[in-house]
This record gives structure tokens, sequence and C-alpha cells, in this order.
């Protein structure tokens, strides 16, 4: 290990506990998981995340289906990053802490674990990972003003967490811990301000892909699993209740276009 390099796996719903020679650093990216660190437990949702220090022995269990991304920097530092650089980072592990990954950051570690899982061999690939999501965490954490909760929806920002999730189940509790408000909040206000619920959000920008994909020729069953639902019947009665046509019929009469 020469820099700090990064990996993406899901963690067993067998407890364990151990501590390692390196700095550790956690981020939830699906599903929900528990942690334990010197007595301090606490759930860990998407989108949250903790610091572990070296030789901090802590203990730790999923719950259900989740996947974490998980950040190791060595100890010492090696070739590849300056005494400096490591002497800067370091300072995020002075202490092991509980965090939330601000909107941006949830959208930057989503988009990075997505490479990843893509090459999963490439070491290159997960050290630039690794320090670029390690490096945008200490800003966040070094600035206050991210902690501000709920102030308002930023629409364009949920839409791309939605695009780069939408192959997966995405739940309403993960868009309203992503804004940083709880679900009757996020609720209400998603409501007010684009005029339907959030599932029926999430499912119309289910169904636009599913419509585009069909276009370009992909075979249903494909473009229900790209789309994130649960088979392809359901997408099937999603699109004769909404477009009183199947998916087959649809990329018969449309596609090529």
């Amino acid at each position: 290990m020469t820099q700090p390099d990064s990996d993406v796996f899901s963690l067993p719903n067998e407890a364990d506990i151990h501590d390692h020679d390196f700095h550790q650093l956690v981020v939830v990216l699906d599903g929900n998981t528990d942690f334990d660190i010197q007595g301090k437990g606490k759930q860990l949702h998407t989108g949250e995340g903790c610091i572990l220090p070296s030789e901090n022995s802590h203990a730790f269990a999923g719950l259900g289906d989740n996947r974490i991304m998980v950040i190791n920097l060595p100890i010492p530092p090696q070739k590849g990053i300056t005494d400096e650089e490591y002497e800067i980072v370091s300072r995020l592990f002075d202490q092991a802490a509980y965090f939330q990954l601000n909107p941006r950051l949830q959208i930057l570690a989503s988009a990075l674990s997505g490479e990843l899982q893509q090459y999963p061999n490439d070491m290159i690939l997960a050290r630039a990972c690794g320090n670029t999501l390690l490096s945008a965490i200490r800003h966040q954490i070094n600035n206050k003003d991210v902690r501000t909760r709920g102030n308002h929806l930023d629409i364009d920002k949920l839409d791309q967490f939605i695009e780069l999730n939408l192959s997966r189940r995405v739940h309403i509790d993960q868009l309203a811990n992503f804004c940083f408000l709880s679900v009757s909040q996020f609720h209400e206000r998603f409501k007010d301000r684009i005029g339907m619920t959030p599932h029926q959000y999430l499912m119309r920008k289910r169904l636009e892909r599913a419509q585009s994909l069909l276009r370009e020729g992909h075979p249903p069953i494909q473009v229900a699993e790209m789309c994130g639902f649960s088979s392809q019947s359901a997408m099937t009665n999603v699109f004769s209740q909404t477009l009183s046509i199947t998916p087959l019929k649809y990329q018969k009469q449309f596609g090529g276009r």
C-alpha cells in the first residue's frame, strides 16, 4: 500500500470486532450498518460514515443488504505521497468520529464507487478514488458551514443522485437523508416544490430512462434491471398503467428514433 487506497464491498450481518495498523475511513453507500467505536455505538445509513484511527478497536456489522466504501491510509507514509501531504491528510484521523456527507459528496462517493466496481483490479484507480474522496471529506469536516441542515431542496443535486443510483433500489429515506431532512419533512417539502410525491417522481425517472433504453434497442428484461424495477413484469405494469402500452410494443413502435 503506497498511497490511500479504496475498495467497495458489503459488511456481513454477523458482528465482528478488530483493529488495524492503518487509518481507515468508511462511507455507507447503500443500506444500513452498525458501528461501535470506543463504546460509542451508532447505526450508519446511506451517506453517513466514520473515521477510524489506526489501532482503534471497533465493532461493526451489516444490517441487511448494504454497500460501503472504505479508504485506507497507511502508516507511516510510503512512496507516492510527500511528508507534507501526509501530515495534512492524517490530521483527519486525530480522533475517531462519525460524520454525514453533504449532497455533493454523496454524489461524488456514488460515482467513485461505481468506477471502483467497474474496474476492481485497477490499483491506480483505487488510489485516485481514495485520494479524491478523502481530500473532499477533509474539506467538508473542516468547513463548519456544511453542517447547516434542511435549508432547501437542491433538485439538481437530488436528480444527479437519483440518476447515479437508478439501477439500484432507491428508498425514500435515502433521499431524505441526502437532503438532511426527516422522511416526513422531505415528503412534505418535496411535494410542495415538485407537485408530486417522491415515490411518483422516482417512478417517473425510471419510466423515462426505460423509454430511452428501449428506443436504443436494449432488451426489455435488461432495461428493467438497468432502471431498478423489481422485475420485468413490474416494469410492464408501470408501462401499461402509465402509457397504456407494453414495453415490447413501445420498443417496436418507437425503437430506432
